[in-house]
């Protein structure tokens, strides 16, 4: 470990690099169970869907041969024989001459390979009479038609959605192998926060204050797919810390918030090394969060961020949101910066340093046009609440020159960045 503060493109690599040794642990579960999870290995459809071909109308089933010569003058006409349901088991062949009355999704018969739909069919004296030629394949779902036999429904690494688990389902995949979901724990350590437990008071009569980094950290990590986060406030004292880490065994990340920084009473650090942490980097040349730093214990990832909430907010999302997805299983890509053009450069960051200014952005063409939140006389909760992205800003630019941006996920507003 050093105490040279790192980029941050280095402190991404070096916490997957640790992730990546440390793979999370798989479970098979059922189709219904698997949603939002990430899928272990790459599955294929074990059938056609449909399996034989079917009808996609209500209609009529038959022979496009015979309707050869068919018109106003000279109509084909076909015997009426049965019916065929979706949830009919057994379908007779089809005689010549003959036609069936078809349900949707009803199996085509052998010796039929069209369907004429109900509002386009005459009967006439008990039989089906036609005044023109059908197409062969005329409303017909042909087999395979939704997904192959054979077909790559996923592949390991991505998520589990609903449109890939129904296809699952119908190709004749009712389990899968998915990656367990992280355990998760946010601790927001000081002596001035108060309990957010339902039915607690915002603070109480010593003047605490709630502490709403659980609810900003935590809910950011339920946002991306961990959906059981525990959170709780920590005393502010190196051995209240050192104790709650050493208890937290069966965690895979614990993200704390606030004693961060070089301060006598700032004792995230030395707790880390006494409850058997190892720094992976010790900060990150990077505004704000020049304090982050992460740490590790056998797979437990440690992250800890200042307390302030604007740190909070950005760290989250330039560095623990995208460990997150590798925790998580998640394979390359994972989202990542965007290029965006800056409506306004922004302040440009000190020499080998990096700065993340919250913006708006809006499409221009090709391009993502984006409006840096620079008004320092407005409330600064605002820039969290209405940032959909953070520019990353060097000392480097040129005015006009494109930047990388990072996307804030929850406020896309119609956005595709994933």
């Amino acid at each position: 470990m050093t105490d040279q503060r790192i980029s941050r493109d280095l402190a991404l690599e070096q916490i997957r690099h640790h992730l990546q040794a440390h793979a999370p642990q798989t479970q098979t579960v059922h189709v219904t169970e698997a949603l939002a999870l990430v899928c272990a290995r790459d599955l294929f459809a074990a059938h056609s869907s449909p399996v034989l071909p079917k009808s996609n109308v209500d209609g009529f089933a038959l022979d496009s041969q015979a309707t050869l010569g068919a018109s106003p003058e000279t109509p084909a006409s076909f015997g009426i024989t049965g019916e065929i349901r979706p949830s009919s088991n057994s379908v007779t062949p089809l005689a010549a001459g003959q036609a069936v009355v078809m349900l949707t999704g009803g199996q085509l018969p052998d010796g039929a390979d069209c369907v004429v739909a109900s509002e386009d069919a005459e009967v006439i004296g008990g039989r089906l009479v036609l005044k023109n030629e059908l197409s062969p394949s005329l409303h017909v779902c042909p087999a395979g038609c939704d997904i192959k036999a054979g077909s790559r429904v996923i592949r390991r690494g991505e998520d589990f959605t609903p449109a890939v688990l129904a296809t699952l389902a119908v190709s004749g995949i009712m389990h899968v192998e998915a990656y367990l979901p992280p355990k998760t724990c946010v601790l927001a350590i000081g002596n001035e926060l108060a309990s957010l437990n339902a039915g607690d008071d915002a603070g109480d009569e010593d003047g605490r204050i709630p502490a709403d980094n659980l609810l900003l950290a935590a809910g950011l990590l339920r946002l991306r797919g961990i959906d059981k986060v525990h959170s709780e406030v920590c005393a502010n004292g190196l051995e209240h810390i050192a104790t709650r880490l050493r208890e937290t065994t069966d965690c895979d990340c614990i993200v704390t918030t606030g004693g961060t920084g070089p301060g006598q009473r700032d004792f995230i650090l030395r707790a880390a090394s006494l409850a058997g942490f190892t720094p992976l980097f010790s900060g990150v040349a990077l505004t704000p969060g020049k304090s982050f730093f992460a740490a590790v214990r056998d797979r437990t990832i440690l992250f800890a961020l200042p307390g302030t909430p604007w740190a909070v907010f950005a760290l989250m999302h330039a560095l623990v949101l995208p460990a997150v997805c590798w925790l998580r299983g998640r394979t390359l890509p994972v989202p990542s910066p965007v290029l965006t053009r800056p409506l306004v450069m922004p302040p440009l960051a000190q020499p080998g340093w990096e700065k993340l200014v919250p913006c708006t952005i809006a499409p221009h063409g090709s391009e993502l046009h984006a409006t840096p939140l620079l008004d320092r006389t407005r409330e600064t909760r605002r820039d969290m609440i209405e940032a959909q992205g953070l520019l990353i800003v060097s000392g480097l630019e040129e005015p006009g020159e494109l930047l990388p941006m990072i996307p804030i996920w929850e406020h896309r507003r119609g956005h595709r960045f994933d």
